[in-house]
């Protein structure tokens, strides 16, 4: 190259630099950016009366645009399992392990019986598990149960998917052929594909029948009348010791008043001192103290009533004021003793 070119390209190749310098400089210079700083004529500017929609999740309802016009907030109306769903999702939030459920056998089949507590079904999101019933049932389900779960019955099986974590939403199933009804609480989170779920229920009829069965076993059998005549005679006449209680027999209250025409013709005194009753038959003690100067016979077919049985502890007693003017008639009947004196 020439001298001449050489002075020439020098002083271009400093103008370059020159002309590049200010851009390098003004690249340095950073300034911090807000709405304000934007021209006026390119911020949009939002239609008068229009409100801003945010978008709706599970759970969420949009509030009117009166209500957001006048600033007022209130907690929206939740289906079940809406809120179920909303629920389990603040319980995850901010959580950074979900804890999930001990691993099943793959091929096991996990067996429940209801009795009386609701059986809890826990569900995989994601996973479909199976539900045997041991007869055909139909389900009660929450209206809005299709955002949290895919549930589908054929026959006895039924087939639950969870679509999302949810808290525990109960689920009623009402078995066809009797009619029972079997609780169920049913709870999803992320984990494992789970078993089939086998779910016996016990027949309340059956129940009901062994619950009877066992009543009957545990009650103590009726004494028939000869049984309840010596139990008042033993109370009356044996040693305390010797008066224990006879199975099924109770003690009840009776009037102690004299019944002085109890037995016709016969001049005595006759008070009632106890009565007892085993199933339908009474027992009443009657004692009868002489009141003539002569011995007596105890002519038992003279007892006024409507008795099913009439027993003397003695036949013969003494004349009055002797040791052995006093005895006791035993009177058997299917009602109370006044009931069967009249």
């Amino acid at each position: 190259m020439s001298k001449t070119k050489k002075h020439w390209a020098a002083p271009a190749l400093l103008a370059a630099l020159g002309m590049m310098l200010p851009l390098a400089v003004g690249a340095q210079q950073l300034k911090e950016l807000s709405l304000n700083s934007v021209p006026p004529d390119l911020v949009q500017a939002q239609p008068a009366g229009e409100q801003r929609t945010a978008s709706v999740d599970l759970g969420e309802e949009i509030q009117n645009s009166e209500q957001a016009a006048a600033g007022q907030a209130r907690p929206a109306s939740l289906a079940p399992a809406q809120r179920a769903a909303q629920a389990a999702r603040r319980q995850t939030a901010g959580a950074g392990e979900v804890r999930r459920v001990a691993r099943l056998g793959g091929a096991g089949v996990e067996r429940a019986v209801f009795q009386r507590e609701p059986v809890r079904v826990q569900l995989s999101v994601g996973k479909e598990r199976l539900i045997t019933l041991p007869a055909p049932a139909a389900l009660n389900l929450p209206t809005d149960m299709d955002q949290v779960a895919r549930i589908e019955t054929i026959g006895t099986t039924t087939y639950v998917t969870a679509l999302v974590p949810f808290t525990p939403i109960r689920i009623v199933a009402e078995l066809i052929d009797t009619g029972q009804l079997v609780p169920f609480d049913f709870v999803a989170s992320p984990g494992d594909k789970l078993p089939e779920l086998e779910v016996s229920v016990l027949d309340p009829q059956a129940g009901a029948a062994a619950a009877s069965d066992d009543a009957k076993k545990d009650e103590a059998p009726s004494a028939d009348m000869v049984q309840l005549t010596r139990h008042a005679a033993r109370q009356l006449y044996a040693p305390r010791r010797l008066a224990w209680a006879t199975p099924g027999v109770n003690q009840v209250a009776v009037a102690t008043d004299p019944v002085p025409r109890l037995i016709r013709g016969l001049n005595a005194d006759m008070v009632p001192l106890g009565q007892w009753k085993s199933g339908p038959l009474y027992v009443t003690a009657v004692r009868i103290t002489n009141r003539s100067s002569l011995p007596i016979e105890i002519p038992l077919e003279q007892v006024r009533g409507r008795w099913v049985a009439a027993t003397a502890q003695h036949g013969r007693i003494g004349a009055a004021g002797s040791d052995t003017d006093t005895t006791a008639v035993y009177l058997v009947c299917d009602r109370s003793f006044e009931s069967c004196l009249q």
